[in-house]
């Protein structure tokens, strides 16, 4: 066997079935952006593309970002940051497989490898990235999305949310609290809610530091009978700011219902 296939089989069985590593979709502080690649022909298993950017930070006029050789994203422009493929089964991620490494900059021959036994590993657990499914994305200042294809359609997600902060502290210069989210989904008349998560979170106020969320996006499996639904996370001040996606759930149809799976 050559040497290059040997070291694609040893980095495919260094890239575990089960994530060894928290969930950046649970509670990352990166600025994120993601996108579906690909499904199980049963909409239970499903891999995502996640950007781990750098927070956005003004520089002097003199100073230019610095970016790895061969760090662009699916567009083809330069990035700062990671990239990684989640692997999830339902709502439980399953692995994590690295592309690109933030420090240092992964070498372009080692991405190839990378990605090759990425593809491998999903192949195995038979999910297939030729068909990425829908994505629809919640416009500004809404907290719902209306589904007008696949199975039950028509349908809509509802987001609601409520903010119970705890007496801010001056001097710490931090705003503390928890936030709990919930999704409901409205077929006709009938609304019922189908999900729910309760956080803590925490964020600087100096500078008008900010903490705004809500709803994002959902993506459908091509059948459209799996719905995952992201909240968006956004947190900064007059000098920089992040985009964090938060993974609230994914769902199945189940007869006329929907429910988490």
């Amino acid at each position: 066997m050559l040497p290059h296939a040997l070291g694609l089989c040893a980095l495919l069985l260094a890239l575990p079935l089960y994530a060894a590593t928290p969930d950046p979709l649970e509670k990352g502080t990166d600025d994120h952006e993601a996108q579906i690649l690909g499904w199980s022909a049963d909409g239970k298993r499903f891999v995502l593309r996640l950007y781990l950017r750098v927070p956005f930070i003004p520089r002097p006029v003199l100073s230019t970002p610095v970016y790895c050789e061969g760090y662009v994203n699916h567009e083809g422009n330069d990035f700062q940051g990671a990239l990684v493929w989640l692997v999830y089964e339902r709502s439980r991620l399953l692995a994590t497989l690295p592309i690109l490494d933030l420090e240092p900059c992964t070498p372009v021959d080692e991405v190839q490898q990378r990605l090759a036994a990425a593809k491998k590993r999903l192949s195995s657990l038979g999910i297939q990235l030729d068909n990425p499914g829908k994505e629809i994305v919640a416009e500004i200042n809404t907290s719902s999305i209306t589904v007008n294809e696949g199975t039950q359609a028509p349908y809509s997600i509802e987001y609601e949310e409520r903010s119970t902060p705890q007496p801010s502290d001056p001097q710490a210069g931090k705003q503390r609290g928890t936030l709990e989210q919930q999704v409901y989904v409205r077929k006709g008349t009938s609304r019922q809610k189908v999900l729910s998560r309760k956080s803590s979170y925490e964020y600087e106020t100096a500078m008008a530091g900010y903490m705004r969320t809500g709803l994002d996006r959902v993506w459908l499996s091509p059948s459209g009978s799996t719905v995952v639904v992201l909240a968006q996370e956004r947190v900064g001040n007059m000098s920089r700011g992040r985009k964090s996606l938060r993974l609230l759930g994914v769902l199945g149809w189940s007869g006329g219902s929907l429910k988490p799976l």
